[in-house]
């Protein structure tokens, strides 16, 4: 039937249009937001995934509904910003009467009559209940004022952004970070609060810098620190925050936050874990991601100072993925400066720990050097963690001198009483605490009137905390020196030679006018000492340390393998110096032939990459370590990569002596007996040999009864150890072709 032809047809138009009016509201009232902002594809979308029989409705009589409602609904919203109350004396009137409101229902009925709206007439709902208008019914009942309607987004642009600069922290409580701190210096002081010298002078101003490294070395604080100490408008977005549901609001939200601080020039914006807003969009996951980095793009591109009445506005980012951000982003004109902060040396720990304590009480015995030197691979966020958990524990130690102070106060008759209530020996303890506590007038515990913070509460904390770097692959510096290694004498002076001495004298080195080698691989039957050597070489280099499996890089999916070489190599650089450890490199970089899968061929590539001076790798030095060297690709020992090889063969006479004494020295046993490992039958023993030889004679002490290893326990246990390594011939048949002559 015909629009108008019939009256069954308005009443059905009715009921529909009643309906969706509420499911309309209880949205609102779900998801609150602006009414302007609502598409009739969200209503239509609520509806079908509810268990409403309007779903059942055709689709364009649906939409025709929808439709009509939401132009109901703005134009009710818009007459109460009309309709509400003026100010007195605005119309010439002290008590001016606020004009009916139109009820919704009303309007629409007016929409189908074209006729005008009934005014303050109740609206009588579907269910045939008196309705005033909408929301006010049930809260009038109790006295409660209505909720306020959301308004339109475009009345509210920009109006909640925070410009205040931060005030909790300032640049004095970061140490550690001179080379930091001088180049954010060039980069925003005159730029932000000279601009006018660099418009005098027709330059222009940076536009965005980029702060990366490891997780927890500082990148959010300095920023907020910087910010603070230049006192102009500072607008933080944080990443996460920025990503939304709604099509379309992110990318409003990056908008109107750029808007902001082109307003309120000169201004800094901070934007945290950028990564997060901006990923590269040949792998993005949807389109909403692809948006939102066009949107960045656009917005950072209509901040010069040209466009801008001459006010500068500069984006300072922080992201411990720099890779993972679009390349668009990093151009020239965008993130024109990327600043690297990296894992902190031992220097920089040192200076780390003086600033973070600079206003706590430390006792005189607290040696920084100390601290600095056992918190190898620790950033700024552990050693915070280091100095709390320390406070902590001596207030762990205070607590329990009150206790204890409490107790000895305590009367026989208050433990009667405790005893005839059955009280607890932990209830007891904490009301014994809350009456010490409250006994202001009380001696301190003796050992307690000083509140510093000791060295042994540093000691006795730094076992539990496990460094970020650690997480993030990297290792602890290791635990052996060269003291732990008996005999190799030639090899030890040329690892120093190739990588102790370059980190720790590089100027010398410099002066001569040579590069270090950069790489070095330690080959020779197995259980020689070479991950032993590695693990010396480190300690003694006072470097930043990653041990790498050469299997754990292997990966089953296309890519991944190449990608986690790639990853290896970046977190060396963000730590320099460092020295990558590659332990049976052979089952990582296999001589490449026909027979060799394309898969393992490209993880051959990409180290090979790495390592060539394609890449940047001053400051990084790369130890590997194998016992089957035939098989390595030749590409990798060529000079500028693995360019200095050293054979770790099976000790001769004094040397397993030599080896036998390092490892006794770690235990009880006579260091006499170490001259055991002399013996002919100990021929072709490599120190996992020697190791073995020393754990069975401590095995054969314990079976006789004994407390103490003799000479006979080596005697028994020289039978039950054979030599591991089964052909040596063959080692020294390699030797001639692949060991560099020392």
């Amino acid at each position: 039937m015909a629009r108008g032809g019939g009256k069954s047809r308005p009443s059905l138009q009715k009921g529909l249009d009643n309906e969706v009016y509420h499911v309309v509201d209880k949205f609102l009232e779900d998801q609150p937001q602006s009414i302007a902002s609502l598409r009739c594809g969200q209503i239509y979308d609520r509806i079908q995934k509810s268990n409403s029989s309007l779903k059942r409705r055709p689709k364009p009589a649906l939409e025709s509904s929808i439709e009509r409602v939401l132009a109901v609904m703005i134009e009710e919203f818009s007459e109460e910003d009309d309709d509400m109350e003026p100010l007195e004396g605005e119309f010439g009137d002290s008590n001016p009467q606020p004009k009916p409101s139109k009820t919704v229902n009303d309007l629409i009925t007016g929409t189908w009559k074209n006729a005008s709206p009934a005014k303050s007439t109740p609206a009588t709902s579907i269910n045939g209940e008196k309705k005033s208008k909408r929301g006010d019914g049930d809260r009038k009942a109790h006295d409660e004022p209505p909720k306020k309607r959301l308004k339109s987004s475009h009345t509210e642009k920009g109006a909640n952004i925070d410009i205040s600069p931060p005030t909790h922290v300032s640049l004095d409580d970061i140490g550690g970070v001179e080379d930091i701190k001088r180049e954010l210096k060039q980069h925003l002081v005159l730029p932000l609060l000279c601009p006018e010298e660099y418009a005098a002078r027709n330059l222009p101003i940076p536009r965005g810098i980029l702060l990366h490294g490891p997780p927890g070395c500082g990148k959010t604080v300095i920023s907020r620190a910087f910010a603070a100490k230049l006192g102009v408008p500072f607008i933080e977005i944080l990443g996460p925050s920025v990503v939304s549901g709604m099509s379309g609001e992110s990318e409003r939200q990056v908008r109107e936050h750029f808007e902001k601080a082109k307003e309120v020039a000169p201004c800094l914006i901070f934007i945290d874990e950028i990564d997060v807003i901006a990923p590269k969009r040949d792998t993005a996951q949807s389109q909403m991601e692809k948006r939102i980095v066009a949107q960045l793009l656009i917005s950072m591109d209509s901040l010069a100072m040209e466009g801008n009445d001459g006010k500068p506005v500069i984006v300072l980012a922080a992201t411990n993925r720099p890779d993972a951000i679009d390349p668009a982003l990093r151009r020239g004109g965008r993130f024109d400066s990327e600043i690297n902060m990296g894992v902190p040396n031992e220097i920089t720990r040192g200076q780390i720990l003086r600033a973070l304590t600079r206003n706590t009480n430390i006792a005189d015995d607290v040696s920084y050097e100390i601290l600095a030197k056992k918190t190898s691979g620790f950033v700024g966020a552990d050693l915070r963690d280091l100095v709390g958990k320390a406070g902590t524990w001596s207030m762990d130690r205070y607590r329990e001198a009150l206790e204890a102070q409490a107790a000895a106060t305590e009367t026989d008759m208050d433990v009667d009483l405790d005893t005839k209530k059955a009280v607890s020996e932990v209830d007891r303890s904490i009301t014994r605490l809350i009456r010490r506590c409250r006994d202001k007038d009380a001696t301190r515990p003796a050992g307690f009137e000083d509140t510093s913070i000791t060295m042994e509460a540093f000691d006795a904390v730094f076992p539990g905390i496990q460094p970020s770097s650690k997480r993030e692959g990297f290792t602890t510096r290791p635990d052996a020196n060269w003291d732990d290694v008996g005999s190799l004498d030639d090899v030890r002076e040329e690892l120093n030679m190739a990588i102790v001495e370059p980190i720790l004298n590089a100027q010398r080195y410099k002066n001569v006018g040579i590069s270090a080698p950069t790489g070095v691989l330690l080959w020779g039957p197995p259980g020689c000492g070479k991950t032993l050597l590695a693990k010396a070489v480190a300690n003694a280099s006072e470097a930043a340390f990653i041990s790498v499996k050469g299997p754990e890089l292997l990966n089953k999916f296309v890519g991944e393998s190449e990608r986690a070489v790639r990853q290896v190599f970046m977190r060396a650089r963000s730590s320099r110096p460092c020295v990558v450890f590659f332990d049976e490199l052979d089952a990582l970089v296999p001589r490449r032939n026909d027979a060799l899968s394309e898969a393992s061929a490209r993880v051959v590539n990409t180290l090979l990459t790495e390592l060539d001076g394609l890449s940047e790798r001053e400051g990084i030095y790369v130890i590997g370590a194998t016992n089957r060297p035939d098989i390595i690709d030749d590409a990798m020992l060529r000079p500028g990569r693995l360019e200095t090889l050293l054979f770790v063969g099976l000790p001769k006479k004094q040397d397993r002596v030599a080896i036998l004494s390092a490892l006794i020295k770690k235990t009880p046993i006579d260091p006499l007996l170490a001259h055991f490992a002399s013996d002919d039958r100990c021929n072709n023993f490599s120190g996992a040999d020697l190791s073995s030889l020393l754990r069975k004679a401590g095995q054969s002490t314990l079976k006789r009864g004994a407390d103490r290893v003799e000479l006979q326990d080596f005697e028994r246990a020289v039978g039950n150890v054979r030599a591991s390594v089964g052909d040596p011939i063959h080692y020294e048949r390699l030797k001639k072709k692949f060991a560099t002559q020392i």
